[in-house]
């Protein structure tokens, strides 16, 4: 059992009690067993976020075939914000703007959560170190506001749309991402005190 490293602090950047096992110690990678499982707590929800269906909506094709499209995280997006409103069932034209405000508010949820599950997947590695690069702290404590944020536009937007009649489903993909996101910002404020001033990686 390694003793702890000069840094070597708990969630709350306090000294840890008692000895801490150090699992892997490369340079200022120092990965101990609350570390790893913050970094993989984060990393398991936002996978489960990413592959769970996030909507289901069903619509008209080109065909005038009705169609239901059920895409995961990075493809909801597009769906909700590339569909024509004339393709949706029970389609109203003197309400044409109603559907386009409540379709670009539903995608804009699947977007946050797109944008905070890619930075905090790249970032999040940095929570594995004695000294935080600073660069690494502020990008994945600021993707965790986006993953937290990303429910409100998606439930107000699916509202709006229930309003108009169109058959859309929320899945449950932005629950992992929001808990992702709960979890980001949590742990990186109380990591903050191991930020290293000379942003060493």
């Amino acid at each position: 059992m390694a003793a702890p490293s000069r840094k070597q602090t708990d969630a709350g950047g306090q000294p840890e009690a008692g000895p801490v096992t150090v699992l892997l110690r490369r340079g200022n990678l120092v990965v101990t067993q609350p570390r790893l499982l913050q970094v993989a707590g984060i990393v398991v929800l936002l996978v489960v976020g990413a592959v769970l269906p996030y909507v289901s909506l069903t619509y008209l094709n080109t065909s005038s075939e009705t169609v239901t499209s059920s895409p995961r995280l990075f493809g909801a997006s597009s769906l909700l914000g590339g569909i024509d409103p004339t393709y949706l069932a029970g389609y109203q034209p003197e309400l044409r703007s109603a559907y386009d405000l409540a379709l670009n508010f539903a995608a804009a949820g699947p977007g946050l959560q797109e944008i905070g599950t890619v930075v905090a997947i790249l970032t999040c590695w940095a929570l594995l170190t004695d000294e935080i690069n600073r660069f690494a702290w502020w990008f994945l404590h600021l993707s965790g506001y986006p993953l937290v944020l990303a429910p409100v536009p998606l439930l107000v937007g699916a509202h709006q749309l229930h309003g108009l009649g169109v058959p859309l489903t929320v899945g449950a993909a932005w629950v992992p991402g929001l808990l992702a996101g709960v979890l980001v910002l949590v742990s990186t404020w109380r990591a903050r005190s191991r930020i290293d001033s000379y942003s060493a990686f």
